[in-house]
């Protein structure tokens, strides 16, 4: 197996599903993963103090200026490059990822999405970033948790929705 789509199972699909497989043309040598960002402020709040101790980071703001954190409900995974990829294989070390995550003072609780995003933020290069319409989250938990003033730019999706997560049991639009 050389490229695989990995699906979360709370998605409602718009379109065809084999037209992801046209997002692979976007890959290049170093693209390992092909994820869309999270449409909330979940890694601005979860990186409070490394933005705190870096006030001019990108780490936490929205796209397309800054760096949201990823949301893993549909992933593109390039199985050859990733094995190929001595650098991504570098962070299976436990240690490794742990001063990683020291950086960043980060202690997470979504697995493989923090994961992928705490790479990319070191990493950018190794993600091709999947338009919103192709993981658009429906979840609004973090709305009234004092991001009211943000939420739009991280909760906005222009363009074709063609896969609705319906993240945090929300219900699917009709």
């Amino acid at each position: 197996v050389h490229r695989m789509v990995q699906l979360d199972v709370d998605l409602k699909f718009k379109t065809n599903i084999r037209d992801i497989w046209s997002e692979f043309k976007y890959f290049k040598k170093e693209t390992l993963i092909g994820i869309a960002n999270e449409n909330q402020p979940v890694y601005r709040h979860l990186m409070w103090k490394f933005r705190a101790e870096y006030p001019g980071t990108k780490v936490g703001d929205p796209y397309p200026k800054g760096q949201p954190g990823f949301n893993s409900g549909v992933l593109l995974l390039h199985l050859d490059n990733m094995r190929s990829s001595n650098m991504y294989k570098s962070y299976m070390d436990a240690n490794r990822l742990q001063q990683l995550s020291q950086k960043y003072y980060f202690k997470g609780h979504l697995g493989d999405q923090d994961f992928y995003t705490l790479l990319s933020f070191e990493y950018p290069q190794l993600f091709h970033v999947l338009p919103c319409g192709w993981n658009k989250q429906l979840c609004q938990w973090w709305k009234d948790k004092g991001y009211q003033d943000v939420w739009d730019q991280y909760f906005e999706c222009s363009g074709d929705i063609k896969i609705y997560h319906g993240n945090c049991n929300t219900p699917f639009p009709e």
